[in-house]
C-alpha cells in the first residue's frame, strides 16, 4: 500500500519537478554564487595553517614505458626541511637514510614517485635543491610562486616541483559548521543521502528524462527526512549531490530542493560534481571545483573538500571523491592530514564517509569506475591503522537494499556499508529488490554515547535495519582488490593447473552473486578423462531480471589469474580447452580468453590474450594500463563440445606484435582464465571448461597451436569494443549499448 501511494503521488502530481513550470526551465539566468580558487600571488598564499610549505616532487621517465633508474634528493636552506613522505613507489623502493629525504627507484612516464616535502621557516629566499641522477637543480621558492610548477630535466629522468595547498582542508567545530548540537550531545541523529543526482531541466549535454526521475525520488527523500523524530543534527549528501558535470544550473536547482531540509545540509565531493577532464595542473590547479565550492558555500557557508569535526563522542571525517585522473596523484598531501586527523582523535570512534566504496563491490562499473588498488589500499591502510574507525559509508554504486546488505562487511573492524541513492535510480545487480522497489531513501544512524544503530529508510518508509555484527571481508581470499597483480605469490611452475585442490593458488576477483541463478559462475567440477579428474567452469551470462539501470556493460571481470616467476624466454604454456555449447552463444558479443600479462618489477609491459568467441578489445578495463599497454588478440579453434589441446609459444607471438617476452626483460607473467558478455539486451553467455595448465621446456621452433592446427591474430570481425558498430550513447541516461536492439521495431 505504501508503494502505491508512492506511485500515485508521483503520477498525479505530487512530485514538483514534474509539473511545476518554474523548475522545467533552464535555471541559467538564476542568480548563484560564483568562487575562484585562484592562484597565489607571495608567499603567504601558499602557507600551511601551520605556516608551512608543502613541496610536491613527481619523478618520472619523461618518455620510456620502460622502467628508468632515478636517485632523487631534496635539499633546503634558509628554511628547515621537516619531513618528507613518499607516496606511489610500490614495494621495493630503496631508502637511503633515515631522514627519508632521498630516494632510489625505478619510474616510467606512468608510474611516478611522488615526495611531499614540508619547509619550516620558509622565506622568499628559502632554496631548493633537487638531486637527480647526479645533477643539482636550485630554485627560490619566489621563483616557483612566479611561476607555479617548475620542470627539471636529466637524461629520460624529469622532476616537476609545485606547491600543494590546504586551504580546503580543515578541523571544524559544529558551530564554524552551522550545526545545533543538542544538549545531550552523546545522543543524537544524523542521516546520509547518497547519490541525490538531480538538478536543472534543460540544460545542454544531461539527460532530462533521468534528472526529472531523480528529483522526483529527492523530493520524496526529503519528505521522509523531514518527517524523522527526532530530528537530525546534520544531512549529508555523500557525493553526486548534481547530475551531469557540476554544472552550475544543476547546482541551483538541487540548492532550491536541499533548502527544504530541515536540518543543515552537508556536502562531500563525488564525480559528477566537476567536469569529467578535469585537469589539476600545473601548478596547484584547483578551479574545476568552483562551482562546488560556490554551492557548497550557499548551502552552508563552508569551503571544504576534505574536513572532520566531532559531536559528542564520536569523530566523523568527510573525504572527497572527484574519480578524476591524475587527483590523488597530484594531492597525496590529503593522506597525510588524514594520517594525522585520525592520531589527534585516537580516544574518539570514527565514521568515516566517501563516495566511491573501498570495499568490493563485484559488479564491472566498480572494477573499471573506482579508485586504483594503490588509493583503496592506502586509504584501507591508513583507516586501519590509525584511530578508532567503526563505520565506512560510501555510495556511487546506486546500488540495491538488497545488494547493499549482501556486500556490506567488515574490514578490519570497520563496517564498510555502501548505500542506496536517494534519488537515482538502482543498477540491477540481477535479483528482484526486496520490497519489490523503490529502492530510494536514507540512512538514519542513531547513536548514543559511543555506540550506533543505523537503518535505512526507503521513501516508501520500509526501514531496513544493518545488523551490529557484519561477514568480515577475506583479503586472501579475494586478493585482487587490495593487491596489485605483480605483487602475488608466484612460482617458477603453474601450481594447481589442474584444478585438484579446488581455486588453490589461483587468485580472484570478487563478482557479485545473485541468490538464484548467478550469472557468473567460476568452479570446479568432476570432469572424468584419462588426464584429468577435474575441470574449471567458467561461464558469464547477462544478469537476470532485467531492469532499468542494468550492470554497466561488458561484463568482463569474471576472471582469475596466478602469477609466474621467468627469465629469459618462457616455457610453452599448455593447457585444454572445451566450449560448452549449452551456455555459449557462439558468434554473440561474449567469449573466453587466456590473458597473459608481463611485468619487469611492478611495470606493466605486456597485454596479449587467446580467445574462443568474440574478443572483448579492451580488456580489464581502466586499471589493466589497456590504454597503456594495447592488448594483443590471437584466436584458438572455436569447434564446441570437444576437448581441445592449446600448445602456445608466448616468446614468439609476443614477437610478432614488437618485442619479445625476452627483450621486454619480463620477470613475471600473470595468467588470466576468464569469459565475458555484453550484458545487453539479449541473454547472450558463454561458457567453457580449462583444464591441465602447465609450462614445458621453451621451443624455438614450435609454433602456437590448437591440436596442430596454428593459432593467428584475431581478425577485426571478430573483435568487439564500444562503439564499434553504432556510436556509444546512452539511452533515456542509462549506459547501455544499442547495437543488440532490434531496430525492426
Amino acid at each position: 500500500m505504501k508503494r502505491r501511494t508512492f506511485i500515485e503521488r508521483v503520477i498525479l502530481g505530487g512530485s514538483s519537478v514534474l509539473v511545476a513550470p518554474s523548475l522545467m526551465g533552464n535555471t541559467a539566468t538564476r542568480e548563484f554564487p560564483s568562487y575562484e580558487y585562484g592562484k597565489p600571488e607571495k608567499l603567504e598564499d601558499i602557507l600551511s595553517k601551520d605556516g608551512q610549505v608543502m613541496l610536491r616532487l613527481e619523478i618520472k621517465a619523461a618518455n620510456s614505458l620502460e622502467p628508468i633508474d632515478i636517485d632523487t634528493a631534496v635539499e633546503v636552506t634558509h628554511g628547515r626541511l621537516s619531513r618528507v613522505k613518499h607516496y606511489f613507489f610500490e614495494p621495493g623502493m630503496q631508502i637511503s637514510d633515515a631522514r627519508i629525504d632521498r630516494v632510489k627507484a625505478k619510474v616510467n612516464r606512468v608510474d611516478a614517485g611522488i615526495m611531499v616535502a614540508w619547509i619550516d621557516n620558509p622565506a622568499n629566499d628559502t632554496r631548493v635543491r633537487i638531486k637527480l641522477n647526479g645533477q643539482n637543480f636550485d630554485f627560490r621558492l619566489e621563483e616557483l610562486i612566479g611561476n607555479h610548477e617548475l620542470e627539471f630535466l636529466q637524461g629520460e629522468a624529469k622532476v616537476n616541483v609545485n606547491y600543494l595547498l590546504d586551504r580546503e582542508i580543515a578541523f571544524l567545530t559544529p558551530q564554524q559548521m552551522g550545526l545545533k548540537v543538542p544538549e545531550n550531545a552523546e545522543d543524537f541523529r544524523f542521516v546520509i543521502m547518497a547519490d541525490t543526482q538531480g538538478g536543472a531541466i534543460g540544460v545542454p549535454g544531461s539527460s532530462d528524462t533521468r534528472i526529472k526521475i531523480h528529483n522526483a525520488f529527492i523530493e520524496e527523500s526529503i519528505k521522509i527526512t523531514n518527517n524523522l523524530d527526532p530530528q537530525p543534527v546534520f544531512t549529508l549528501v555523500l557525493g553526486d549531490i548534481v547530475d551531469a558535470q557540476g554544472e552550475k544550473e544543476h547546482f541551483a536547482a538541487m540548492h532550491d530542493y536541499l533548502k527544504k531540509l530541515n536540518s543543515p545540509v552537508l556536502y562531500e565531493i563525488g564525480n559528477h560534481e566537476s567536469p569529467y577532464r578535469s585537469s589539476f595542473s600545473p601548478g596547484y590547479k584547483m578551479d574545476d571545483f568552483d562551482n562546488y565550492y560556490a554551492a557548497q558555500k550557499a548551502i552552508n557557508g563552508m569551503m571544504e573538500l576534505l574536513y572532520s569535526f566531532n559531536i559528542g563522542k564520536w569523530h566523523f571525517v568527510v573525504w572527497p571523491d572527484p574519480l578524476r585522473n591524475r587527483f590523488w596523484e597530484t594531492h597525496p598531501h590529503y593522506f597525510d592530514w588524514l594520517e594525522r586527523d585520525l592520531e589527534k582523535h585516537m580516544d574518539y570512534p570514527v565514521m568515516f564517509l566517501q563516495h566511491i566504496p573501498i570495499h568490493p563491490i563485484g559488479i564491472d562499473p566498480l572494477i573499471n569506475y573506482a579508485e586504483s588498488v594503490a588509493v583503496k589500499r592506502m586509504v584501507s591502510d591508513i583507516l586501519s591503522k590509525h584511530g578508532k574507525v567503526q563505520y565506512v559509508f560510501s555510495g556511487h554504486v546506486h546500488i540495491p537494499i538488497r545488494a547493499s546488505f549482501k556486500t556490506a562487511v567488515d574490514y578490519k573492524g570497520m563496517k564498510m556499508i555502501n548505500l542506496p541513492a536517494a534519488g537515482y535510480r538502482p543498477r540491477a545487480f540481477g535479483e528482484e529488490e526486496w520490497n519489490g522497489g523503490p529502492s530510494q531513501g536514507v540512512l538514519v544512524a542513531d547513536i548514543k554515547g559511543e555506540m550506533a544503530s543505523v537503518s535505512f529508510k526507503t521513501v516508501t518508509e520500509e526501514v531496513y535495519p544493518f545488523p551490529d555484527k557484519l561477514p568480515a571481508f577475506d583479503e586472501n581470499h579475494y586478493s585482487l582488490w587490495f593487491t596489485h597483480k605483480w605483487e602475488l605469490t608466484a612460482s617458477k611452475e603453474i601450481r594447481n593447473g589442474n584444478f585438484e585442490n579446488e581455486l588453490d593458488h589461483w587468485a580472484r576477483r570478487f563478482v557479485y552473486q545473485e541468490t538464484d541463478n548467478p550469472s557468473n559462475i567460476m568452479e570446479v567440477h568432476k570432469m572424468i578423462r584419462e588426464s584429468s579428474a577435474t575441470a574449471l567452469y567458467v561461464m558469464s551470462r547477462k544478469r537476470g531480471y532485467h531492469t532499468p539501470g542494468q550492470d554497466r556493460l561488458p561484463q568482463n571481470i569474471n576472471h582469475m589469474c596466478q602469477a609466474i616467476n621467468i627469465s629469459g624466454k618462457p616455457g610453452t604454456l599448455k593447457f585444454d580447452y572445451f566450449i560448452d555449447s549449452r551456455n555459449t552463444d557462439m558468434g554473440k558479443f561474449c567469449g573466453a580468453f587466456v590473458w597473459i600479462e608481463g611485468f619487469r618489477g611492478r611495470f606493466h609491459l605486456l597485454n596479449m590474450a587467446y580467445w574462443v568467441g568474440f574478443s572483448e578489445v579492451n580488456i580489464g578495463g581502466n586499471h589493466s594500463y589497456a590504454n597503456v599497454v594495447n592488448p594483443q588478440h590471437l584466436h584458438l579453434d572455436e569447434t564446441m563440445d570437444t576437448w581441445h589441446s592449446a600448445s602456445l609459444n608466448l616468446e614468439k607471438d609476443a614477437g610478432t606484435f614488437g618485442k619479445t617476452i625476452s627483450e621486454l626483460q619480463l620477470d613475471r607473467l600473470v595468467i588470466n582464465i576468464g569469459t565475458w558478455n555484453i550484458n545487453d539486451a539479449e541473454n547472450v553467455s558463454f561458457g567453457a571448461w580449462f583444464d591441465r595448465f602447465r609450462l614445458d621446456s621453451y621451443d624455438a621452433d614450435l609454433q602456437s597451436n590448437v591440436s596442430g592446427e596454428p593459432v593467428l591474430e584475431t581478425p577485426l570481425d571478430k573483435k568487439w569494443w564500444r562503439g564499434k558498430y553504432e556510436p556509444n550513447v546512452n539511452i533515456a541516461g542509462e549506459h547501455r549499448y544499442i547495437m543488440a536492439t532490434n531496430k525492426q521495431l
